[in-house]
């Protein structure tokens, strides 16, 4: 016969909650992040909540065009014209655009330095905790709280864009081109070059003023690099041969949508089918340029700390 034994009161094991599902590591990141990502949650929000509110214009535009014609539709001057909806799209994109990156190297490149200033990794290493396991659950955390952050206004504008474009309500030409093509799954990964980009500032200069400088200037000459060395196409050959010349204005020879840098004759040469293929291979060149950011920062971390 079996015996069956019942624990003394109080003495259950606890029931493992949503805390105990959670690494000890990220709880921390989480408890001291909290008020800068609240600062970046209020920043994006008024963005996306500017896309969705203008999303109604585009009725009124099909309205006028119905009423007009599409020809004074398009080159009148009407305040539901084509040129005054696209202006209002493009001014919504540029919040969206790469100053959500910006923010982001501004975040970690900050907080990375308040962690040599406030000594705070020296009292984390006396846990026996290893310092790229403390730094990359840091950087991990953040980055992933500010693409959660960042999706629903990139999605938003997507969706109004795409909107517009399939309806043949913007105009024609270079901010056309620039609105349906240019932000999507890449202006998330430019979120992550961005937390990159302020890890490695962070690690190496170990000073809050100088990383507020260096962090968004280095996230910004990286998407200049990628952008001038045209790296996407060798990811996206079926354009090779549409892509002709370098735009010669503007720094280095860019252009740019807001802080953006661009290739006008890259951008103008794609067609609705190369949305996918050029965000994806864009994508993976943007993620793979901060994996080398980070890597760097480890290198340097592991220096550091030797």
């Amino acid at each position: 016969m079996s015996t069956l034994t019942t624990p003394a009161a109080g003495t259950e094991s606890p029931r493992p909650g949503r805390a105990g599902r959670i690494p000890p590591l990220v709880r921390i990141a989480v408890r001291q992040y909290w008020i800068p990502l609240l600062v970046a949650a209020l920043l994006l929000a008024r963005p996306a909540a500017t896309v969705i509110y203008h999303y109604g214009g585009w009725a009124d535009a099909e309205t006028l065009r119905a009423h007009v014609g599409a020809k004074a539709y398009h080159w009148g001057t009407y305040i539901d014209g084509a040129y005054n909806k696209t202006a209002k799209l493009m001014s919504d994109g540029s919040e969206i655009a790469f100053r959500p990156a910006l923010y982001a190297a501004l975040l970690s490149g900050v907080l990375t330095a308040r962690e040599w200033e406030s000594r705070r990794v020296v009292l984390a290493l006396t846990q026996s905790i290893s310092p790229r396991r403390w730094f990359t659950v840091r950087w991990a955390t953040l980055a992933a709280a500010l693409v959660v952050l960042v999706t629903p206004a990139v999605a938003a504008f997507r969706v109004s864009a795409a909107h517009a474009f399939d309806l043949n309500l913007l105009t024609f030409g270079a901010e056309r081109q620039n609105a349906y093509f240019t932000i999507g799954p890449v202006t998330v990964a430019y979120v992550v070059l961005g937390v990159a980009a302020g890890a490695l500032t962070g690690t190496l200069l170990r000073r809050t003023w100088a990383t507020l400088i260096a962090a968004p200037a280095l996230t910004w000459l990286a998407a200049c690099l990628l952008v001038r060395s045209r790296a996407v196409i060798l990811a996206d050959p079926w354009i090779f041969s549409e892509v002709h010349g370098f735009h010669m204005g503007g720094v280095l020879g860019l252009m740019f949508w807001d802080a953006l840098p661009q290739d006008a004759y890259l951008t103008n040469s794609l067609t609705p089918g190369d949305y996918w293929g050029y965000q994806i291979a864009y994508s993976i060149l943007v993620l793979a340029l901060a994996a080398l950011l980070v890597h760097a920062a480890l290198r340097a971390l592991r220096r550091r700390v030797a």
